[in-house]
């Protein structure tokens, strides 16, 4: 039986948590409502996620990677920078879980944040929202749906399990906040959306720690107000280069 987020937050000031939860009988979910919540946020994220296969063309050679890409209600496609190679010709098609195949384009890139937004030629209505209103708490139970190995559609699931961390990252070794998470991540599962039990966005897989390169228990994500800052610089600067140009 797992607590209600609800009733957690009810409980939270408790002097003895455990034992509150323990004893409330309407403070649980039965197997069959965690299943339905499951399928519920499957059948939400499903539609609004992409398989991102990028070719990247050398002189000699062409390389691949692959991510996931999900929409949001702003209109643009996240996902991680991580996932474009630099120095060559890129291609990008972005594969829905429809079976339906895009040609995508980078409008924006923030190589330090590891974020980068996407447009399709058709745009599509509708898109995931952000929470930047309240950072998730240890403990809580999130979601995430990507493509781990080109498996569009996999639902993942787990828990914050750790406060926000503040990690080195890019050459300058600027400091950047990050999710701690215990939920599973693979190739493939970069920009994959995490989001919580009411379907909100608040972070994207971006790393794991892990010494074998191979998944080890720990996933970073990237939180929803970064992702929110980096939409809003690339907001300003379409309006300013509107400006400029009238």
């Amino acid at each position: 039986m797992i607590a209600c987020e609800s009733e957690l937050h009810q409980a939270s000031g408790s002097k003895d948590t455990l034992s509150t939860l323990l004893k409330s009988t309407s403070a649980t979910l039965t197997i069959d409502e965690i299943t339905l919540l499951r399928y519920r946020i499957a059948s939400e994220l499903s539609p609004k996620t992409y398989l991102l296969e990028v070719s990247v063309r050398y002189p000699y050679r062409t390389e691949k990677q692959r991510g996931t890409g999900w929409r949001s209600d702003q209109g643009v496609i996240y996902t991680c920078s991580h996932i474009f190679p630099q120095g060559g010709k890129l291609e990008i098609e972005a594969w829905g879980a429809d079976g339906s195949c895009q040609e995508a384009q980078i409008v924006w890139i923030d190589s330090i944040a590891d974020v980068a937004l996407l447009r399709i030629k058709e745009g599509e209505k509708g898109g995931l929202k952000l929470r930047t209103d309240t950072l998730p708490r240890v403990g809580e139970t999130v979601f995430a749906i990507g493509a781990p190995f080109g498996l569009l559609g996999t639902l993942s699931e787990g828990f914050v399990s750790a406060p926000l961390r503040f990690i080195e990252v890019g050459a300058d070794r600027d400091t950047l906040p990050f999710l701690q998470l215990s939920l599973p991540a693979q190739p493939g599962s970069s920009g994959s959306p995490i989001v919580d039990q009411r379907g909100y966005v608040v972070g994207m897989i971006s790393d794991i720690a892990t010494l074998t390169d191979r998944y080890e228990g720990i996933t970073f994500a990237i939180p929803a107000h970064v992702l929110n800052a980096v939409w809003l610089r690339y907001r300003s600067f379409v309006r300013n280069d509107s400006e400029r140009t009238r």
